[in-house]
């Protein structure tokens, strides 16, 4: 095999819905390009089948290098960061390096949380606090001295507060009708997958942007529950007393204007001054993520 002729960085962006995977050629030294895309379905290890997590970024993998134009098996990346929800442990990390490992991902694998992405995708230094709400939820910040803190990020059973899958369990506990028809009536829920519990989210802002009360009040106290997730890491970094970069992701958040408008307010009346991001792609952060690390090798 030939040595390839410009160095190629791959970002990975894999939470409880989809994962992305974007392909990047190295322009220059603080510069990329991306050149191929590909996208696949959920790539928690955590909850979601592991087999069934991985094959997933595999599948956005090989289609990020079709794509790109490259042959899935002769395209050889220098270095790859796996951003991915449900990494942050010990064994879920040896789990993908593991894995990485073995298809031969990249000379080089970086893997972390997905909210480090976010956060390095809203600011380059990596400084701030990430926010994602979206089948899960987490609040992951660091600051200048390189310290970090997260609130949230445990899993439904433990710690989604805020995130669509919450907002669509107290939709369904309180009997939210919509149109005159309960949630739970119209979907088989106990059939129902967790992302595709927490896409029910949107009959929820629907209700209450009609005027419902009682969505309405399900909306406004995740936005409470979030609020509080950024909050806390904001304290713990000291960082409540300055401004600070807040990059905000996931469906609850990047689609509903209104909700992070509510957000920054609530943050305010606790005294924080944020300057937010909003972070479609948070994949572009991963390739920060593996640029960072290229260079640095």
């Amino acid at each position: 095999m030939t040595e390839n002729p410009q160095r190629i960085i791959l970002g990975v962006d894999g939470g409880g819905t989809k994962t992305r995977a974007w392909i990047a050629l190295v322009t220059m030294p603080d510069t990329f390009k991306v050149i191929g895309k590909g996208l696949a379905g959920p790539a928690n290890v955590q909850t979601d089948d592991s087999t069934e997590a991985l094959a997933n970024i595999q599948h956005a993998v090989d289609a990020a290098k079709e794509d790109a134009g490259l042959v899935v098996e002769q395209c050889e990346i220098d270095t790859a960061c796996l951003a991915l929800a449900g990494s942050g442990t010990e064994t879920s990390q040896a789990l993908i390096n593991a894995w990485a490992a073995q298809v031969q991902l990249a000379k080089q694998v970086i893997v972390t949380h997905d909210a480090m992405a976010v956060l390095y995708a809203a600011n380059y230094k990596g400084v701030g606090v990430a926010l994602i709400a979206g089948t899960g939820s987490i609040a992951f910040g660091r600051n200048r001295n390189e310290q970090t803190a997260r609130c949230g990020g445990l899993g439904p059973n433990n710690s989604d507060a805020g995130s669509g899958y919450a907002i669509a369990m107290a939709a369904l506990k309180a009997g939210l009708e919509i149109d005159g028809v309960e949630i739970a009536s119209s979907h088989q829920v106990e059939d129902m997958q967790r992302w595709e519990i927490a896409a029910l989210a949107q009959l929820v802002f629907q209700a209450s942007d009609a005027g419902d009360e009682q969505a309405t009040a399900i909306v406004s106290a995740a936005v409470h529950d979030l609020a509080n997730l950024v909050i806390n890491v904001a304290e713990e970094l000291e960082l409540a007393d300055r401004l600070f970069t807040l990059g905000l992701t996931g469906g609850v958040l990047i689609h509903r204007g209104d909700v992070r408008a509510q957000l920054m307010r609530e943050l305010s009346t606790h005294g924080l001054t944020a300057s937010a991001v909003a972070i479609a792609d948070p994949v572009m952060g991963a390739l920060q993520l593996a640029l960072r690390s290229l260079n640095h090798a």
